[in-house]
């Protein structure tokens, strides 16, 4: 059941795969990185793509994390705003000393994921009525739903791309931590495929008796 729920969650609210980034810097410091980025400013022009279109970005701070979400201007609309489609969610984790981890995961917003429903719900109380076979009035309304759900999921997916983006544009100057190396001659590390084959081979063996 647990599985089934989750294959759900994934494709019906869940919009992206959950993406990791580590970077050098407390989570103060990525905050308050996001807060400045989100403020358009002339002294920012490498930030200006951030800004295309009229996005804007809005950063709510929650305990381990944050949480972002975009919207833009609707050109043939003056002062009006596209909707907010989806929720960036983001935690902090440590990953050694000075070094943070972020795992973001994107979901649809509430209400907009309600949005789905209306107008396919209306065009299907006028289809029932239609004097059209059973069959393919239940096609249509199937049809309906479906490209509602698919338009609202696309543009979802977008929004989630935007913000992602703009999370590693705005953490690009905490530099990347990188992660820490073997050196060849550490104890346990296999250097050759012919050591590999025999340190298995030793496994197997050991754990064959056991």
């Amino acid at each position: 059941m647990t599985g089934l729920r989750q294959w759900f969650l994934d494709r019906v609210w869940y919009v992206q795969p959950a993406p990791v980034l580590i970077v050098q810097g407390s989570p103060n410091q990525c905050l308050r990185a996001l807060a400045e980025a989100a403020r358009p400013s002339k002294d920012r022009l490498h930030f200006r793509n951030l800004f295309l279109d009229g996005r804007r970005y809005y950063l709510d701070v929650v305990d381990g994390g944050f949480e972002l979400r975009s919207d833009s201007a609707i050109p043939w609309r003056r002062k009006a705003r596209s909707s907010v489609a989806a929720v960036l969610d983001a935690k902090f984790t440590s990953a050694g000393e000075d070094t943070t981890r972020i795992q973001l995961r994107a979901r649809m917003r509430l209400l907009f994921w309600l949005d789905i429903f209306p107008v396919p719900a209306f065009m299907t109380s006028i289809l029932v009525f239609a004097p059209w076979p059973n069959h393919t009035i239940v096609g249509l309304v199937t049809m309906l739903f479906l490209l509602s759900w698919m338009w609202h999921r696309l543009t979802a997916a977008l929004q989630t791309a935007d913000m992602i983006y703009f999370v590693d544009k705005a953490l690009e100057d905490l530099s990347p931590a990188a992660p820490p190396l073997l050196a060849a001659a550490s104890p346990h590390v296999v250097t050759t495929e012919p050591e590999f084959h025999q340190q298995w081979q030793k496994f197997y063996e050991e754990h064959k008796q056991g």
